[in-house]
């Protein structure tokens, strides 16, 4: 009887930025089912609403810009190698904590960002099933580098955390979880400026630095050898209005 042969995969890693719906990245992408809109500055203007509320109005309120390859000439050069998900869609019609609850959970309670944005201390955690708890459970192991929601769940909340820079250090060390959540530092996460970042550092909300930051990451788990046995998935939090 033939042999069942062991998975060559041993790490799957997530790269979560922030803030792009496929349009505004790849709706001119050769092939790909995408809209043509308005070429955006970089970084742009503003963040555009996304609350759950904005999303109901779309077809009226939307900002209908885009980035075009020139931009993030590494992700279309990703794109044209591997693959590319058109129809690919925010899993909440809201901001990016329920998406990164959705990331790591399946399921989210809100469809927009709690008050502060980050949970107010003594706020009742969510009792929700996991996918980190359940690697556990199967006896595999994760990382979170860099990702805020983890600590609103229940069963994660105080787990280890590690700051998003460690994740390249680890990965060209070739010591990586079986999973990885990976998430930029806010001005490489590619979330376009607030009003309180105008002034603090230009970068933020550039795309093509946050691109390169992507870039570093996939380079470090390549440095490791640990490209043959890893997949990589590269998706954004939410639609960005």
């Amino acid at each position: 009887m033939p042999q069942n042969k062991p998975n060559p995969l041993q790490h799957v890693v997530m790269i979560v930025k922030e803030n792009h719906s496929f349009d505004n990245y790849f709706g001119t992408f050769p092939g790909a089912l995408g809209a043509k809109m308005v070429h955006s500055a970089n970084p742009p203007s503003s963040d555009p609403d996304h609350r759950h509320g904005a999303w109901l109005t779309r077809d009226k309120t939307s900002v209908r810009m885009q980035f075009i390859e020139k931009d993030i000439p590494d992700y279309f050069a990703y794109a044209r190698q591997f693959v590319l998900c058109d129809r690919y869609f925010t899993d909440v019609a809201g901001p990016s904590t329920p998406n990164h609850l959705m990331l790591i959970a399946a399921a989210s309670p809100i469809i927009d960002n709690p008050p502060r944005y980050r949970l107010p201390v003594g706020t009742p955690l969510y009792n929700l099933p996991s996918l980190p708890m359940s690697l556990e459970k199967k006896g595999l192991t994760w990382r979170n580098y860099g990702g805020y929601a983890f600590d609103f769940i229940q069963d994660l909340h105080g787990k280890p955390q590690f700051k998003s820079e460690q994740f390249a250090q680890d990965a060209a060390a070739g010591n990586l979880p079986h999973v990885s959540w990976v998430y930029a530092p806010h001005d490489a996460s590619e979330h376009p400026a607030d009003p309180i970042d105008k002034s603090s550092n230009p970068l933020i909300g550039n795309v093509t630095h946050g691109m390169a930051w992507t870039v570093a990451q996939v380079d470090a788990i390549v440095k490791g050898g640990l490209w043959p046995k890893s997949v990589i998935f590269i998706t954004w939090d939410d639609w960005g209005g």
